[in-house]
């Protein structure tokens, strides 16, 4: 097919070359202590049930939710945290993004977007709250009493997000309205104690358990509605479109909307995927794309268990973005001639519904179990798809070719995958290290492994961490249980640290 034919031949083009450096460094966007702690089920299981309405004239969301708290940690909790993101997008000085960054994440100039708390309640009761951080990106809400282990409690926040003029994950443009990241989060606690990490311009700052969610939002009837879990009911009033949506088992919830979606699903796996282009540019390919890489997925790791997977075309100057059952695809790439940079980004995104969304981790702390292993899954999409030898230019030509070329400008930054984003200089950085180096580590694991305890292991990683979040000493354990050789050298040699 044409895709083999002009991107995978032995003589692929300098475009090819180009295109990864600045697919890793653009599109895709301290060895820390808690390393070796290990995977753990959610310290405060949650559940929000959030009422949203949208004002597209002044791009206004106004809002509630309740958020139904159990506490399994031993000890007494005088009160929690909850992310306020949207504050980061307040400032220019503080927006999310490197500085060659700001022009075009703001084409129109600086635009701001906030997120405004009007009321705090425990138990319907107002109780007191802070605003803190350096952004203003946390709520500490104060218990009117401790809450002890076991016991359960329900608090209620009131508040009014402005979303910006802006095309990153959080933001407007010509075609889509993307509302991600946007909702007060509850911060994790875990056995190092609360996560309270700013978001930070590089990488992905993010890091949630699973949780439950109802959400109603009420907007105007020209939109089409993307989000995260599944549309229960939808009515109709006047100019205005009231959904109810629900999303059991999922670490984050996201919407799109635009007024210009064409659509097309198909069923695969017992999933309904979904595209969603900008009139319709590319639609076929996108939905192959997408169907291809949710079977192949399933069948590497293990079954996707969501009843939907939608892949958005977006007003997103990044490239990709994951999120539970949704996925954003700059809307460029469907403009591209060529299919393989909106190919390798869809089935990149999708894997990160695995490595990421079901099986999560702290993308601050250890961001590279993530993206390795979603930047190597990539490569096994184009393996199965079209062969070992597609995969093998793919691995040679751009996962190599990018690594090799940050390490020649920079020797002195080390070869360590094992670092929290608070170590990286730049987002060039970070994928050298983070995507390309690590899916090289990924793929000399395989090969020291062998493909049968490669995958077993993978799989077995997938099934046993479902619905929790790892570390890498989860991943160190289960690939050794699976390898017949010793791992230890191999973990330490690559990530720089020791397992003693």
């Amino acid at each position: 097919m044409k895709l083999k034919r002009k991107l995978f031949s032995m003589g692929i083009v300098i475009s090819t070359l180009l295109f990864s450096i600045i697919f890793h460094s653009i599109f895709l966007g301290p060895s820390d202590e808690g390393v070796f702690n290990t995977a753990f089920n959610n310290s405060l299981p949650v559940s929000y049930d959030i009422s949203i309405s949208l004002d597209d004239e002044e791009m206004i969301l106004k809002g509630s939710q309740k958020v139904v708290i159990s506490s399994n940690i031993e000890k007494d909790l005088p009160h929690i945290y909850f992310h306020l993101y949207c504050n980061t997008f307040k400032n220019k000085a503080t927006a999310p993004f490197e500085k060659d960054e700001i022009n075009r994440a703001y084409p129109n100039g600086f635009d701001s977007g906030w997120i405004k708390i009007l009321d705090v309640r425990e138990n319907k009761r107002s109780i007191d709250y802070k605003i803190m951080g350096e952004t203003e990106n946390l709520l500490r809400a104060t218990f009117s009493k401790p809450i002890r282990n076991g016991e359960e409690t329900e608090i209620n926040i009131d508040f009014i997000i402005k979303i910006p003029n802006a095309i990153g994950r959080f933001g407007y443009g010509e075609d889509t309205i993307n509302i991600t990241n946007w909702y007060p989060i509850l911060s994790v606690y875990d056995n190092r104690g609360w996560n309270l990490d700013p978001y930070y311009p590089i990488g992905d700052p993010f890091y949630s358990d699973i949780a439950n969610y109802n959400l109603e939002i009420e907007i105007p009837k020209e939109y089409t509605l993307v989000t995260t879990g599944d549309i229960l009911s939808k009515k109709s009033k006047r100019n205005k479109n009231f959904y109810n949506v629900k999303a059991n088992n999922v670490r984050d919830f996201a919407i799109i909307l635009s007024k210009n979606f064409s659509i097309k699903e198909v069923a695969r796996d017992d999933t309904m995927v979904k595209s969603f282009t900008i009139n319709g540019s590319k639609e076929k390919e996108a939905i192959e794309i997408s169907a291809e890489a949710l079977s192949i997925f399933n069948r590497l790791f293990g079954k996707y268990p969501y009843n939907q997977l939608s892949v958005v075309a977006t007003d997103f100057f990044l490239g990709g973005m994951e999120y539970p059952n949704l996925v954003m695809i700059s809307k460029d790439l469907y403009k591209m001639e060529e299919n393989f940079p909106l190919e390798y980004v869809i089935a990149h995104e999708i894997a990160h519904q695995w490595w990421y969304g079901i099986v999560g981790n702290n993308e601050v702390r250890e961001p590279w179990l993530d993206e390795a292993l979603t930047e190597y899954s990539t490569l096994l999409y184009f393996e199965e798809r079209y062969g070992d030898h597609i995969k093998e230019q793919i691995y040679e030509k751009i996962v190599e070719v990018q690594y090799e070329s940050y390490i020649m400008l920079k020797p002195d930054r080390g070869e360590g995958i094992l670092r929290s984003l608070r170590e990286f200089e730049s987002n060039l950085e970070y994928s050298s290290i983070v995507y390309s180096r690590g899916a090289m580590f990924i793929e000399a694991l395989r090969k020291e492994m062998g493909d049968e305890g490669f995958f077993d292991g993978l799989k077995e990683y997938y099934n046993t961490y479902k619905f929790k979040n790892v570390t890498t000493l989860d991943f160190y354990r289960i690939m050794q249980n699976n390898s017949k050789h010793n791992l230890k050298d191999l973990f330490e040699e690559w990530l720089e640290i020791s397992f003693e």
